[in-house]
């Protein structure tokens, strides 16, 4: 329907609103539509209508319009007066619906008054268009298909059961699509749908449309039927054959046509045709088509539309029909026909090996006095007049054999079909080779035959021939269609093919409904637009047809009536230029490739961009899709790719993420909006390319997206040009591998179909030569994979020449940029060297330049062995201020014949020498060095290569000075710690050295002093380790989850906050990925001030595409306060899936389970081990792991198996990137489900059992002793109910650290007592990065904590002894019960002391059965040794009692000690001595 269009087509409906404003009723309608349900909306207000202003007027408020008029959804929401301008008040601003109203009045919105007073206009007046309640669904067009009426939330499907003929002709009538023809059942309802609507409507056919008609519920609120109502419309419905005024079974053939009886012309009228309104009728068959006596004066009322029946349609509409550029139907030649009616004769079969005589009047004007039950089509032509001929006989569709085949052939099928004369006999296929039966060869018309088949020909089914001989057929009525322009698919000049030539299309008078049609028919959207300002086209061809008036049931333009062909229907200057809605053009402007950027819109020839209001990532997805641009990572606003010119076409874009454009959208209306340029919408997506499955985005298996998913593309035949343009394409450098044999994933069968053919220099794989793989599959042995480098290309320079000795630069992205000298290392110059084919680095200086701009601070910490600088890990995170001439310089040995010496391991070099400070020694040195199991290059154990194996250096005399070294040599900046006894983990393999003495200058660790090389008294348990300043670490902070919180960067031994300017999505995305949280993310802003201090290390980060960590991101340099405390970044990662463990008691133990698509599943055992426990463990904070458990050891889980044969080496972050058989792929059942014990977050070590001892927590990577200082109670109370120990009962400090441990927990914790784990206490970073503290935290947690003494249910100090045992009080059990035990409560209690311990009331299962053994001198009753195994069976009576001394005031007196009681004695038995 056209928005533009200010016509009302029906009388206006008004309904009452449900609130009353003002003490009068308010009114709504739709008015200047081209129906009921669209227009501009307006309400009546104290007897006046008026308008709403289309300020935030959105989908959500034109669905509420919609629901209350009963007009169904709501389809668009135009502003700027799209329907006219109003007249009168303006009396709404603004509504605010939620879009779940059920009327207008029920939202939000503003005061009722005349806005006009406050200078508003008309010229933006809100408008709706809604799609009505009713619509035929899944037909040929709007005029056929299911019935759906709206129930105001979904289209809901009518049941065929009674649904009766007068009801669609309502239906048809109200969607202007004529007369109802046909009421169809048992169409399936769609098998995602599972109601229907829950009423029976009872049209009697009058009404003016189905909203008003009658309706019943069904019977018990279920309609009967077999599936969805279906109906088809038709303008072509009603026929009849008059002579002298009267309807009968033979005369002149009359349709009506909107209302009017017109008669048919007799152009290309066929006994086909006839036959069919002979069976329409109810008369028989036809026995002739005369040109008279049935004559009629031509003109006005006679109808030029053509129908192209086979004969065998039950429904003259049922045929094809063409009405475009019909004859000019003059005087007496009109259509007739003699029906046999009631006649009862037999008629003849047909004798299919005659022809009949040229000429005869039966062959020309009548149907042959015989039966024929064959009928004729031509298909694959594009329309009924063109294509292979077919006959069908015997139930099967067969072909002709083209030996022989002429234009006398081709005219008898073209005139037999109504289609006019023969242009073209064609053969060998030309429109592709048919099957089933070859029915007729070698045929021999004369062109004077009414059937094919009575040609002569070699006979019935005989032939020598195959179906790459079938006959075609072109003639004079095929029609065709196009637009013609230079560079545009669905915009230009309209041509029609007819009568074998191309021609022009008048566009007098051209309405919206042709240009849709015409658009619809060439697959160009369901609009468009008819151009007149262009100028006079150059060249001469035909003007074909003018006066086109297209109407609703017309679904093709050749059923469209018109004027007559005629060669000059028009001067040129009124020939038809259209642009319809997909000649419109998009593409992303300014982001850096044509993947990402502006988003941008071509139309009217000229380019306008979307504003950004309600702009999303479902929005973003079509335009990814529109564009052949794979997944859409993010949607941007407020112009990050600068603002845009000229028109903004679109706004309120509302996407459902499935549309085919993105103007195809939900919008405001086309070039509606309230946008300026700095609100222009962006768009981010991933490319038709990209490299999945290795380190990062440049490097992986080649994947091309489908439209749908990821394909891999073959290695055969794939070059290295067409790597250089991947790599070039995804922002990755250059090209430096290309690796074959990449075994597809087990899931999948697919390889992309074609071969690329690139020459290197294209700027995107997508516009590569291609060739499609012979025989549609490609030979490869696996998938192609390439490896990419932004660092491939180095040299060095001096006076401008590149040589092998110079300053060190790099081509990153275009350009040459010089190396700062800050940690460039020894290592990274022996790589420089190999890499240039210069030999070895023999010394690091001093080529200076100036600094500035053109500084690269990028550091690489190379182990010395690699062959390519870009092979080195890298980082550029909080990167040097490398000012003037601080760059790195390098000599190489070059092409210098010297053999230099082997390297004296057992001196060092003197303190201070230029030689250990600027410059590597003159001898050759093959060993290298690493760090392990730290997390990063530096950090971990120390390693070194030497004679093919790596090994450690132990612990003794290990420091500081040691550790400076070792960070010196890896370009690590200085040691922060010197750990011992393996504190990474133990090694394998020799011990290398052992008692180093380094002084801290030298520049290798195996130059300072030490017992000498291989030479130690150690094991691996004394492994040294280091962590250096330029180690790094990431986490985000947050109360209960793990993949969104405040982003923290560890640095220089401290955590901190990270600064969020600018921090855009790329860098956010790199984020994301390392901590293992999905591949996107977004950076909020509405958080409020965070609590505590800490420094904000870093600011200013920009990562590029080739970053695969944010450690390689540049960024401004570190500093202690980057930005202030606002400004620090919170980010929320998109991974979707989550990770737990159920039934095991605690968030760290239990089944494992796996939430993804909305479901919890579990993983099975098979290969379950502890590597694998490990990722769990780790993924969720827990510890280590302690054991990986099989067998459902936990229970059963239900809900989906998601992985099975699991294969982790331990490292990965998440345990679904571990190797396994494939998501959802198993042979498993939950009875093998698998579960894991994981020590936790928090422990308590050294101390007697798992609930008493030093705090620790886990870093990661090794466990952390956290420091007393400030460490509180509620803190204490936390961990022990954490760890299953009941309460804590005291806090002690002052515990010295281990010996080998000089690390400490970065953080204070802030618990309040009542939180569930430490975990989520909310936690400050120590003051200064350094923690305040004498020692270690260490506490004491009990289960035996509550005690009291109960007397007929009340607590003092004597009674039955009771204690609280995981929330339950339960007395205990009088044996072994003692007075030292009895004196231990009293003294807790604050009771005094024990006076005695009678026998206590009958016990239960109440009775708690441990057993204490206290001395009588403890504090607290936890304090006293326990045992519990082998309990005794505490029967009736059997619990413990005491009676304390309380508030007495007597004082006990000495006890005797040379006196023992008399055996037995009460005394002895039942109390206490009265004796102190």
């Amino acid at each position: 329907m056209a928005l533009g269009r200010h016509l009302s087509l029906r009388g206006l409906c008004v309904l009452l609103l449900g609130t009353v404003v003002g003490g009068q009723a308010l009114e709504l309608r739709l008015e200047d539509g081209a129906h009921r349900c669209e227009g501009r909306v307006e309400v009546k207000h104290q007897g006046e209508w008026g308008t709403v202003d289309d300020y935030r007027w959105s989908l959500e408020d034109a669905s509420v319009v919609c629901r209350q008029l009963g007009c169904g959804a709501a389809i668009g929401f135009p502003g700027g007066a799209c329907f006219g301008p109003g007249l009168g008040p303006i009396w709404l601003l603004y509504t605010s619906c939620e879009g779940t109203e059920s009327t207008v009045s029920d939202c939000r919105h503003s005061n009722i008054k005349d806005y006009r007073n406050d200078s508003y206009t008309h010229d933006r007046d809100a408008g709706v268009v809604c799609s009505g309640f009713v619509h035929l669904a899944g037909g040929n067009g709007p005029c056929s298909g299911q019935v759906e009426v709206y129930s105001g939330e979904a289209w809901t499907p009518v049941s065929d059961g009674n649904f009766t003929l007068p009801t669609a002709q309502v239906i048809c009538a109200e969607l202007g699509c004529g007369k109802a023809v046909s009421v169809l059942r048992h169409e399936l309802f769609q098998e995602s749908s599972a109601r229907v609507w829950a009423e029976e409507f009872r049209c009697e056919g009058d009404e003016p449309e189905l909203q008003v008609c009658p309706r019943v519920p069904c019977p018990g609120g279920t309609c009967h039927h077999n599936g969805a109502a279906e109906v088809v419309c038709s303008a072509y419905s009603e026929v009849r054959l008059m002579t002298n005024g009267s309807s009968q079974c033979e005369g002149q053939v009359e349709m009506n046509i909107s209302g009017q009886w017109r008669a048919l012309c007799a152009s290309h009228w066929s006994l086909a045709n006839a036959n069919v309104v002979c069976r329409q009728l109810g008369c028989g068959i036809a026995i002739s088509t005369p040109r008279g006596p049935y004559l009629v004066e031509g003109g006005d009322q006679i109808s030029t539309a053509r129908f192209h029946c086979s004969g065998a349609e039950s429904f003259l509409w049922s045929c094809p029909v063409t009405a475009l550029g019909g004859p000019d139907c003059s005087h007496g030649n009109t259509a007739s026909v003699i029906c046999s009616g009631n006649q009862t004769q037999v008629l003849p079969q047909c004798n299919d090996s005659l022809s009949q005589p040229a000429g005869s009047a039966a062959s020309e004007k009548s149907a042959p006095y015989c039966s024929d039950s064959r009928q004729l089509r031509l298909v694959d032509g594009g329309g009924p007049c063109a294509g292979r001929v077919e006959i069908l006989d015997q139930g099967s569709w067969g072909t002709i054999c083209d030996d022989g085949w002429d234009l006398d052939d081709a005219h008898v099928v073209c005139r037999q079909l109504g289609c006019g004369e023969a242009l073209s006999a064609t053969g060998s296929a030309h429109f592709g080779a048919g099957s089933g039966p070859i029915w007729l060869d070698d045929l021999n018309c004369t062109g004077k035959e009414s059937h094919v088949w009575r040609c002569p020909s070699r006979g019935w089914g005989r032939h020598d021939c195959r179906h790459k001989q079938d006959a075609g057929v072109i003639c004079s009525e095929f029609l065709a269609l196009r637009l013609v322009s230079e560079d545009q698919q669905c915009a230009g000049w309209l041509e029609v093919f007819y009568n074998g030539t191309w021609g022009s299309v008048c566009r007098s008078p051209m309405e919206d409904i042709t240009v849709s049609v015409i658009c619809r028919q060439l697959g160009c959207g369901d609009s468009g637009t008819l151009n007149s300002s262009l100028g006079l086209r150059e060249g001469s061809r035909p003007q074909w047809v003018d006066g086109i008036r297209c109407r609703r049931t017309d679904t093709s333009l050749w059923q469209c009536p018109s004027d007559p062909w005629n060669y000059t229907s028009c001067s040129p200057k009124d020939e038809a230029y259209i642009s319809c809605e997909d000649s419109r053009q998009i593409r992303l402007e300014d982001g850096g490739g044509r993947c990402s950027g502006r988003v941008e819109i071509l139309d009217q020839g000229s380019w306008g961009t979307i504003c950004d209001d309600r702009w999303d990532l479902e929005d973003a997805r079509v335009v990814c899709r529109q564009l052949g641009c794979g997944e859409a990572l993010s949607a941007t606003g407020s112009a990050p790719f600068g603002a845009g010119s000229g028109p903004i076409w679109l706004d309120e874009v509302s996407c459902r993420g499935e549309e085919s454009q993105v103007w195809r959208c939900p919008t405001f209306g086309w070039q509606q909006h309230n946008c300026v340029h700095q609100e222009d919408a962006g768009v981010i997506c991933s490319g038709f390319v990209r490299l999945a499955g290795g380190d990062g985005p440049c490097s992986g298996r080649v994947e091309v997206y489908s439209g749908e998913a990821w394909t891999p593309v073959s290695d055969g035949n794939f070059t290295l040009p067409t790597a250089q343009v991947i790599c070039a394409e995804l922002g990755c450098g250059k090209a430096v591998s290309v690796l074959g044999h990449e075994l597809f994933q087990e899931s999948s069968a697919r390889v992309w179909a074609e071969e690329f053919r690139c020459e290197g220099e294209e700027p995107e794989l997508w516009v590569c030569p291609r060739v499609s793989c012979p025989g549609g599959t490609c030979h490869h042995s696996g998938a192609a994979q390439v490896v990419c480098s932004a660092y491939s290309e180095v040299r060095l320079m001096t006076n401008g020449s590149s040589q092998c000795e110079g300053q060190v630069e790099m081509n990153i992205s275009g350009r040459w940029r010089a190396l700062c000298a800050s940690h460039w290392s020894l290592a990274n110059a022996n790589v420089v060297c190999r890499q240039l084919g210069c030999g070895v680095a023999i010394s690091r200086g001093p080529y200076l330049v100036e600094g500035g701009g053109q500084i690269l601070t990028a550091r690489f910490h190379c182990s010395g062995a690699e062959s390519f600088l870009w092979s080195c890990p890298v980082t550029a995170l909080g990167g040097p201020d490398c000012s003037h001439g601080n760059t790195a310089s390098v000599i190489c040995s070059g092409n210098q014949t010297q053999v230099l010496p082997q390297c004296n391991d057992s001196l060092s070099q003197p303190a201070g020498s230029a030689a250990s400070e600027k410059s590597a020694p003159y001898c050759s040195d093959s060993r290298q060095l690493r760090l392990v199991d730290g997390g990063g290059p530096c950090a971990g154990r120390v390693e070194i290569l030497d004679q093919g194996s790596w090994g450690t250096i132990c612990d003794d005399g290990w420091d500081l000075d040691d550790a400076h070294v070792v960070c010196g040599q890896l370009g690590c900046g200085e040691a922060l710690n010197a750990t011992g006894s393996a504190h990474f983990g133990a090694g394998s393999g020799p011990i290398w050295l052992d008692d180093l003495n380094c002084t801290g200058k030298e520049s290798h660790v195996w130059r300072c002093p030490s017992r000498g090389w291989g030479r130690h008294d150690c094991r691996h348990k004394q492994d040294a380790g280091v962590i250096c300043s330029e180690f790094l670490a990431l986490r985000l902070v947050s109360e209960d989850q793990q993949c969104a919180g405040w982003l923290e960067v560890f640095y220089n031994g401290t955590w901190g906050s990270v600064c969020r300017s600018p921090m855009e999505d790329i860098t956010v995305s790199v984020i994301c990925r390392q901590l293992g949280c999905g591949d996107s993310g977004t950076l909020n802003s509405s958080f409020a001030l965070r609590e505590g201090f800490r420094p904000q290390w870093v600011d200013g980060i920009r990562c590029r595409k080739t970053d695969t960590s944010l450690w390689q991101c540049p960024s401004d340099p570190w500093n202690y306060t980057s930005c202030s405390p606002k400004d620090e970044a919170y980010i929320s990662c998109a991974d979707s899936r989550q990770i737990r463990l159920a039934d095991g008691g605690g968030r760290c133990s239990g089944r494992v389970e796996i939430l993804d698509q909305g479901s919890w599943g579990t993983i099975c055992d098979d290969h379950w081990d502890l590597d694998d426990a490990r990722v769990v463990c780790r993924q969720l904070g827990c510890g280590e792991a302690l054991s990986a458990m099989g067998s459902a050891h936990f229970g059963a889980g239900s809900g989906p198996i998601w992985l099975d044969e699991v294969s982790c080496r331990g490292e990965e972050s998440q345990v679904w990137r571990c190797p396994a058989w494939g998501w959802q792929q198993h042979n498993c059942n939950h009875q093998e489900d698998a579960g894991v014990i994981c020590s936790g977050f928090v422990r308590l070590v050294g101390g007697d059992g798992p609930c008493s001892g030093r705090v620790e927590v886990r870093s990661g990577e090794a466990w952390t002793p956290v420091s007393d200082g400030n460490f509180t109670l509620p803190t204490a109370q936390v961990i022990c109910a954490e760890l299953g120990c009941g309460k804590a009962v005291s806090v002690l400090g002052q515990v010295p650290f281990r010996e080998s441990d000089g690390w400490v927990w970065a953080e204070e914790f802030r618990c309040e007592g009542e939180e569930p784990k430490l975990w989520s206490c909310p936690r400050a970073p120590c003051p200064g990065g350094k923690c305040h503290h004498s020692g270690a935290a260490q506490i004491v947690c009990s289960v035996y904590t509550d005690v009291r003494l109960m007397t007929n249910g009340t607590s003092q100090c004597e009674g039955q002894v009771e204690m609280n045992i995981s929330g339950q009080w339960r007395a205990l059990c009088a044996s072994h019960w003692s007075l030292a035990n009895a004196n231990v409560v009293c003294r807790q209690l604050g009771c005094g002391v024990a006076i005695s311990t009678p026998n206590g009331a009958e016990g239960s299962d109440q009775l708690w059965k441990a057993r204490f053994h206290c001395s009588g001198t403890e504090s607290f009753l936890w304090k006293c040794p326990v045992t519990a195994l082998g309990v005794p069976d505490c029967s009736h009576g059997n619990t413990a009692s005491v009676i304390c001394s309380g508030n007495r005031s007597q004082v006990l007196p000495q006890c005797n000690d040379s006196v023992s009681e008399q055996a037995g004695s009460a005394a002895s038995e039942e109390s206490a001595p009265y004796c102190s």
